[in-house]
């Protein structure tokens, strides 16, 4: 079960018999009617488990009144969510060294399952693949020979937080570093909210730069992840998907953990200007910065060291 939001995330995973979707705000705006709509569904359904992967007690009441006997899922003693809704509990650990992905595993432990499998899926269909192909066939890219760039993100149902994006400048200044040294076509990402950005950076003189920001849906632009040479991007989605396709990428931090929210990998990397005051951005909410220095002083010539250096470890 999933808001409408990230359901794409699931979607063609054979791992899935069913997903049961619903509106996000009705959760997270807390709506009511919503709410109680989306009990009923549960209700008669009649579960017998229910693997709550968040710390919320709301969420955790929504399977109380579904009548879900055997409830797993997180608490967390800083929020003073103390999970007493749940039959049995893990600790949410965020904003931690520890990789959420092996955080997120102690909810099935909770029932008994001893894995630790870390890998991410993320299944494209035949017709994914097929429109993939026809993108790069339009523009003359052909596999493993353009780079993907993302410099949006921090967009969810819950909080935007604009500050995870480095900058439209500092993302054109290394578009001309990639151009220039690494004599490959750029294609910029994101979505239709963020068509501005794509803009912006195009205005900057590079050459074989292409802008598919607001024109590839989200499956889509993870067919071209999967086959690029490499993805740069902030905080965000997409760098979760180069993890899945075991692409080699490099994630741009500032506000938040990168040690929670990547996994330890040559191919999978981030870069953080190293300030000590990052991270900041803890359990999910942002509460605001006044100078935002750990994105101002991270340079492109940072950037392009550091993705010259990668390209050597995986050519």
């Amino acid at each position: 079960m999933v808001g409408l939001w990230s359901r794409v995330a699931l979607e063609e995973n054979s791992y899935i018999d069913e997903i049961i979707d619903y509106p996000d705000p009705w959760i997270q705006n807390k709506q009511p009617l919503g709410y109680l709509r989306l009990v009923g569904r549960l209700l008669r359904r009649r579960f017998n488990v229910a693997y709550v992967f968040h710390s919320h007690p709301l969420i955790h009441l929504i399977a109380v009144l579904a009548r879900i006997p055997r409830r797993y899922g997180f608490f967390d003693p800083q929020l003073k969510k103390q999970g007493t809704l749940l039959t049995a509990k893990a600790e949410w650990e965020p904003n931690t060294d520890r990789y959420i992905a092996d955080n997120y595993l102690d909810i099935p432990r909770l029932a008994g399952w001893q894995g630790f499998d870390l890998s991410l899926d993320f299944v494209l269909s035949e017709d994914d693949v097929k429109q993939t192909k026809s993108i790069l066939d339009d523009h003359r890219l052909k596999e493993g020979e353009y780079v993907m760039i993302a410099p949006g993100g921090g967009i969810n149902p819950r909080q935007n937080v604009f500050e995870k994006r480095w900058g439209n400048q500092k993302f054109a200044d290394l578009c001309n570093l990639i151009s220039d040294q690494w004599k490959l076509p750029i294609v910029l990402t994101g979505s239709p909210q963020e068509a501005l950005i794509g803009e912006e950076i195009a205005a900057e003189p590079s050459e074989g730069l292409i802008d598919l920001i607001g024109k590839t849906s989200f499956r889509q632009t993870a067919g071209l992840i999967a086959q690029s040479k490499m993805l740069v991007s902030n905080d965000s989605s997409v760098m979760h998907l180069a993890v899945a396709f075991k692409t080699p990428s490099l994630a741009i931090f500032g506000p938040s953990n990168p040690k929670s929210l990547l996994p330890q990998s040559e191919i999978n990397q981030w870069i953080t200007s190293g300030l000590d005051c990052s991270p900041c951005y803890c359990n999910s909410i942002f509460e605001g910065c006044e100078h935002l220095n750990c994105m101002k002083q991270l340079t492109a010539e940072a950037v392009i060291e550091r993705l010259n250096r990668m390209s050597e470890l995986t050519s």
